[in-house]
This record gives C-alpha cells, sequence and structure tokens, in this order.
C-alpha cells in the first residue's frame, strides 16, 4: 500500500479533526507512523505486536531516561519515548488500512498510552533528582516526590471518566472531557502540553538537553493538578 491509501484509511475525517491541533503529532508524530505503516502492510507483524514493541520502547526509555546520570543516554532514551510515539501510530494505521482492528488490540493500545504517560513523568522525576540542574528551588527529594504524584494525577481523572462511561452514566462532562473535536483554546492548549505523543516531548527533550528536568518536573506538575482537579469537578457533580 501507498503512502495516501495507508492515510485515506487510517485517518477518516473524525481522527482528522481530532488531531489536528495536536501539532506534534501533525507535524511529526503522524507522517512518520504513516511512512513507517507502508512496509508493514506487505509483513505478516500484527498491529498488536507492534503495540507490544511500543510498550517496550517505553520501559526501555523509562529506564535510561531515569537512572543514566549521562546526558547520552538520556538523549537516547527520549529517543525510546520518541519511539513510542511513533509506533503508537504505527499499530493503528496497520490495523485499520488492513482490516485488522480489535478489542483486543485496542485494550493494548490503550495501556501503552498510560503507561508513556505515567513513565515521562516518574522518569523526569527520577532523572531531575540525580541531575545538577539549574534553578534549584528546594530539597532535592521532592522532585522524585513530584514526579510520581505527577505520574499518578496524569491518569487519575481518565479512570474516573472511563468508571462514568461504563456505569451508564455518560454526560455533558464526559462528552467535554473527550470530544476532542470541539475543544476549546484552553483545552487545545492543555492538549498539546500534557499529551504525551504531542509537544511535551518536545519540552521533554530541551529539559534534558538544558538540565532543567526539575523545572520540567515542577511544571507538569502544576499543570496536571490544575487539568485533574477540573476535570474531577466537572466528572463528579451530581
Amino acid at each position: 500500500m501507498t503512502y495516501k491509501e495507508i492515510y485515506d484509511i487510517a485517518m477518516p475525517e473524525k481522527k482528522r479533526k481530532e488531531e489536528r491541533w495536536n501539532l506534534w503529532v501533525t507535524i511529526a508524530v503522524r507522517p512518520l507512523s504513516i511512512l513507517l505503516t507502508v512496509p508493514f502492510t506487505n509483513t505478516n507483524v500484527k498491529p498488536t505486536t507492534i503495540t507490544k514493541w511500543s510498550v517496550l520502547a517505553n520501559l526501555i526509555g523509562f529506564f535510561l531516561v531515569a537512572f543514566a546520570q549521562n546526558l547520552t543516554i538520556s538523549i537516547i532514551g527520549w529517543l525510546f519515548f520518541f519511539i513510542w510515539a511513533i509506533l503508537d501510530g504505527v499499530d493503528g494505521n496497520l490495523a485499520r488500512s488492513t482490516n485488522q482492528c480489535s478489542p483486543m488490540g485496542d485494550l493494548w493500545d490503550t495501556m501503552g498510552g498510560y503507561a508513556a504517560m505515567v513513565l515521562i513523568y516518574f522518569s523526569a522525576g527520577i532523572a531531575a533528582y540525580f541531575d545538577d540542574g539549574v534553578f534549584m528551588l528546594f530539597d532535592k527529594y521532592w522532585l522524585l516526590i513530584l514526579g510520581g504524584a505527577t505520574a499518578v494525577m496524569s491518569i487519575f481523572p481518565r479512570l474516573v471518566m472511563h468508571k462514568k462511561k461504563s456505569s451508564n452514566m455518560e454526560d455533558k462532562s464526559v462528552k467535554a472531557i473527550s470530544d476532542k473535536q470541539n475543544f476549546s483554546l484552553s483545552k487545545i492548549a492543555a492538549m498539546n502540553i500534557v499529551s504525551p505523543s504531542g509537544f511535551m516531548q518536545v519540552l521533554f527533550l530541551i529539559a534534558i538537553l538544558f538540565h532543567v528536568l526539575n523545572i520540567f518536573t515542577i511544571f507538569y506538575f502544576i499543570v496536571n493538578l490544575g487539568i485533574m482537579t477540573m476535570s474531577l469537578r466537572s466528572l463528579l457533580k451530581e
């Protein structure tokens, strides 16, 4: 299959609208994922197999960034997180373009996305603790706590939202959080900043290069605390 054929099948109008404001995905991740999908359409590799590779890339990225204490290895660790983002697109592209979509594949894909959110924040907090970063504002021990807390806060509202949906309590609060096609400007900005495959990847790399993972960790703790608070306030209304 050609690039255009895969793009037309894998990116229906609804998905294009959902991703159009996720700038890093639109500019870099999605085009690379479709380009990499082309050779896979001529193999027997299953989409779920690619998803499992992406989860493995997440784990490798986590350990390299968190414990390397070496700039070059930390950058390689970041590269594995970027590979996850690309493979996270490849599996869906391949599944849709070759008609291999399955509930189990979707479950693996969701798990990979959750793992990325948790592991990026957690690895950043650990790496910030070991790094001699600039602008140290308090005891470095707190960076471990902030990194772990941010990892939890990044997925907690999603778990509450999915529980509300599975309990047949879906309402406008659920739609407001999950309907990416009609996001407000503030939600578009938040999506770009906190999406693990989005602009967060760029900020993560900058933080590694300039030894400001402590600022990265503090910033995302504040951002995710705000998002979690507003999301739960909306979801838990009677």
